[in-house]
This record gives structure tokens, sequence and C-alpha cells, in this order.
């Protein structure tokens, strides 16, 4: 079927074994419950592109499957996709607070939202596993450069900590 087919080029179907995606499945009898996955990013899509409620739907579809799987980290304790997801938190933090300062300038941008939203899911995608290797490339190199600074015992006599 083409509609598998397109799950699949999405990476959607790791969606077919998220519990809560497996009840909403079965509930209404819906064969896969990545068609639900595949479904609300369709809705979302739409949302984000014609402008209905872009803000409330970016934050929901980018922090909830990170979210799942952030979590998934800390409770199995497999900490082989830990850096990809710190990671990709760090990113976000940094992304909403530029955004929070700087949105009478970017709201401008033609399909802004659009562009964000599709920076995020490249950042936390399991094909791409964007997130390890943008921190790898711009955060990384920062953090060497001021780790001595950083760690230093050596700090202002002038402030209390």
């Amino acid at each position: 079927m083409q509609l598998d087919q397109l799950i699949t080029t999405f990476g959607l179907d790791t969606c077919d074994e998220i519990p809560f995606l497996k009840l909403q499945a079965r509930k209404f009898k819906i064969s896969r419950p990545s068609y639900i996955a595949f479904i609300v990013v369709l809705l979302g899509l739409a949302c984000i592109i014609l402008g209905i409620g872009r803000g409330f739907f970016i934050k929901i579809m980018t922090l909830v499957y990170p979210f799942i799987m952030t979590l998934e980290v800390i409770e199995t304790q497999n900490y082989r996709n830990a850096k990809q997801w710190l990671s990709y938190w760090v990113i976000v933090m940094i992304v909403h607070l530029l955004d929070d300062y700087l949105y009478w300038i970017l709201y401008y941008l033609p399909y802004y939202h659009f562009i964000k939203f599709i920076f995020f899911v490249l950042l936390f995608h399991p094909k791409t596993q964007f997130a390890e290797h943008f921190y790898d490339a711009v955060f990384h190199k920062c953090y060497v450069n001021y780790q001595k600074y950083i760690y230093s015992r050596k700090r202002n006599p002038s402030f209390n900590y």
C-alpha cells in the first residue's frame, strides 16, 4: 500500500510500538498505530502552513516525541542515544530563547514557522539524528574553547558565589 510506503519513508513506522497509539488504534479499529501518527502530522503541517495555531502545533509536534524518547533513555538506562537527546534539548532551548527575543524580526520572515518546524524535525528524526551532528559542529567547539574558564578555580574575586 502507498500509505505504508509513505509512513516508512518518513520514519513513522516506529510509532507502531508506542503503547498509547496502540491503545488508540485498537479503540478506533485502525490496523496500524502509525496511521494515527501520520494523520496527526498531516493535520499539524496543514495548520502550520495555514497559520492556524502554528505556535501550538510546532511546540506539540517538536516536544512530545523527543520527550518520550528522552524518558525512554532515562527509564531503560540505555544511554546509547543520550547524546542525541541531550543535544536536542540544548539546541531547542537556545532556539526558543532566540525566538523569544527576536520574534518581532523573525515574524516577518516568510515561512519562518515552517522552516523552524522542519529544522526541529531534522534534529530529532531517527534517520537523521541531526541534533548530535549539529551540536558537534557548533556548540562543542565553543564548549572546548571556554572549558578552562568555566571550570577554573580562579574566578573573579569580586563576585560572591
